[in-house]
């Protein structure tokens, strides 16, 4: 016994290719859509590289002949990374801005790490300055756990978002940070420059060149 509902009809390659259609372009738009909520690598290492090649480049220029950088270069340094890291934190709150839930929870106490990992640093450099170590050893240990957060805090922040060039940049700084303290004042000031911001520049450049590809 036959019938004519079309309900019985088989489906064809032409009914079905719609319908793959659709399913592409919702899984494209859905990895576009996650792409967009991820930090930028490029941005990321080229903010913090010009501001670590400018600002302890300039530190080591001043620092060189008679072991204290100028007034003017501490400055430009001071400068330099509060800019870098304004743009981290606006960065990060524009492309994580419209999602709800756990992950806006997420962004928002990872913006509040921030300032609590600079106020404990203040807190550590100014305990040893009171007490007694010299203004080198102070120079080191303020310059070294700096980079240990701002190094943390990338990390943390590539595994949040699952931003692998976040994730590199973060261990990046911190163990030039770390290398910058064994290679001792003032010198410490070009490791920064040349390894910290010339190597974050060339991992822009990188991550860049992988976007294209």
């Amino acid at each position: 016994m036959t019938t004519d509902d079309p309900k019985d009809e088989a489906p064809t390659d032409a009914d079905a290719t719609p319908d793959l259609a659709t399913a592409l372009a919702i899984i494209a738009a859905q990895r576009h859509r996650a792409e967009d909520t991820r930090p930028s690598g490029v941005l990321l290492f080229g903010i913090w590289g010009a501001a670590w090649l400018v600002g302890y480049g300039a530190l080591w220029l001043t620092s060189r002949d008679d072991g204290d950088p100028s007034l003017l270069a501490v400055v430009v340094a001071i400068a330099a990374g509060v800019a870098a890291l304004v743009v981290t934190i606006v960065h990060v709150l524009h492309r994580t801005r419209g999602i709800a839930g756990a992950s806006a929870r997420e962004g928002a106490l990872y913006g509040i790490a921030w300032p609590v990992g600079f106020v404990a640093q203040s807190m550590i450099v100014g305990g040893l300055a009171q007490a007694g170590a010299s203004g080198e050893v102070v120079a080191l240990a303020a310059n070294a756990i700096a980079a240990l957060v701002v190094g943390l805090l990338y990390i943390a922040g590539g595994l949040l978002w699952r931003a692998t060039s976040m994730y590199v940049l973060g261990g990046w700084m911190a163990l030039t940070g770390a290398a910058a303290a064994l290679t001792g004042y003032p010198d410490s000031y070009l490791v920064m420059a040349l390894a910290g911001g010339g190597g974050m520049l060339a991992g822009a450049v990188v991550v860049k060149v992988r976007a294209r590809d």
